[in-house]
């Protein structure tokens, strides 16, 4: 008895000595749990590393289709279409079908399929329950930017504020306005310049407001109209002018991806686009309500009828959603892709 116990003294003490532990000295039985994390760390992950991360995780630019793969709540979350993974059931999980680029779901990685040991990897990994030995990493990229978005200056609930104290007190012609500004100026060490003569005044609002010269009759008429309102009233005259939508007009255009031909490969013109382009203009011109503006163009032709409503008013509730068929398009792709790039750049455009 005496000898069986001084032998284990003996061993405790080797193993103490020797900087080790009892749970050292023999290694562990293999269970079911290190046997999927063992899995996951040499087969799976590394092809996610390789072949997804670009595409879908946090540190790239943007994640496609919400799939986010560099975490494990993201790959249990899955992307827009929904969750992907489902523990132990290999029937409904439907990341199966995309590595072998089967079904109705896009084939990952969408250039080239995996070879089929890669994929009898991620099967048994699934039957071991998608054990993940990695850390989430703090909120993901799409949380992080609602969590920006929220502070953006838009959906901050305005709120009274005092004005600032200036130096230069003679300046602002606006206490609110020109009083913000100009203390913000006076904070970076910076004086307001002298203001513009006449000459100067007058191109810089016809450029602005129609993006044309003045005549040199217009310029006479500004310089020799003396009255204390002459600035208003010229800058009256240019938001009545029809040139004023031309020029404003552009800009939106340009939101909307405007063009008279498709773009890419083949360029097909487009010879009936030239009414949604008036149809802008003349919004711009009429100085249309921002939300009707917006509503005739993503659904102006499902607008309830209005039997008080002009017949241009109605006509131009037809043409505004032609805005969703603008846009660059490849024309040397399947139907289906086809159809579902033009459905992206659509919500793209909206959104």
């Amino acid at each position: 008895m005496m000898t069986r116990m001084l032998n284990c003294l003996v061993s405790v003490l080797a193993i103490v000595i020797s900087g080790g532990s009892p749970s050292e000295a023999a290694p562990a039985v293999q269970t079911k749990d290190n046997k999927g994390l063992q899995l996951f760390e040499t087969k799976i992950e590394p092809v996610l590393v390789k072949y997804c991360y670009e595409c879908h995780s946090r540190k790239g630019d943007s994640v496609e289709g919400g799939l986010e793969l560099d975490s494990p709540s993201g790959m249990m979350r899955g992307g827009d279409t929904g969750p992907m993974l489902k523990p132990h059931d290999l029937e409904h999980s439907s990341l199966i079908q995309m590595l072998k680029h089967q079904g109705d779901v896009s084939g990952m990685p969408p250039e080239k399929k995996l070879s089929d040991k890669v994929i009898a990897a991620f099967e048994e990994w699934i039957r071991l329950g998608c054990p993940d030995s990695r850390k989430e990493v703090g909120p993901t990229l799409k949380e992080q930017r609602y969590q920006a978005a929220q502070k953006h200056w838009a959906f901050v609930p305005p709120k009274t504020v005092k004005l600032p104290v200036v130096e230069q007190t003679g300046w602002p012609r606006n206490p609110i306005i020109d009083g913000f500004v100009l203390s913000a100026m006076e904070q970076q060490g910076l004086k307001p310049v002298q203001d513009a003569n006449r000459l100067t005044l007058v191109r810089r609002v016809y450029f602005d407001l129609i993006g044309l010269p003045p005549s040199v009759t217009e310029v006479d008429a500004f310089l020799n109209d003396k009255s204390p309102d002459a600035l208003a009233k010229l800058i009256d005259k240019l938001l009545a002018s029809p040139r004023f939508g031309e020029r404003w007009g552009r800009h939106w255009l340009d939101v909307v991806r405007f063009a008279e031909s498709s773009g890419m490969e083949f360029n097909f013109t487009y010879p009936h686009a030239w009414p949604y382009r008036n149809y802008v203009i003349d919004a711009f011109n009429q100085d249309k309500p921002y939300n009707i503006f917006l509503q005739e163009q993503i659904a102006g032709d499902l607008m309830p009828a209005q039997p008080n409503k002009s017949p241009e008013t109605i006509e131009a509730r037809k043409i505004a959603p032609s805005m969703l068929s603008f846009g660059p398009k490849r024309h040397n792709s399947s139907g289906t892709e086809f159809r579902m790039d033009i459905v992206d750049d659509q919500i793209n455009t909206v959104c």
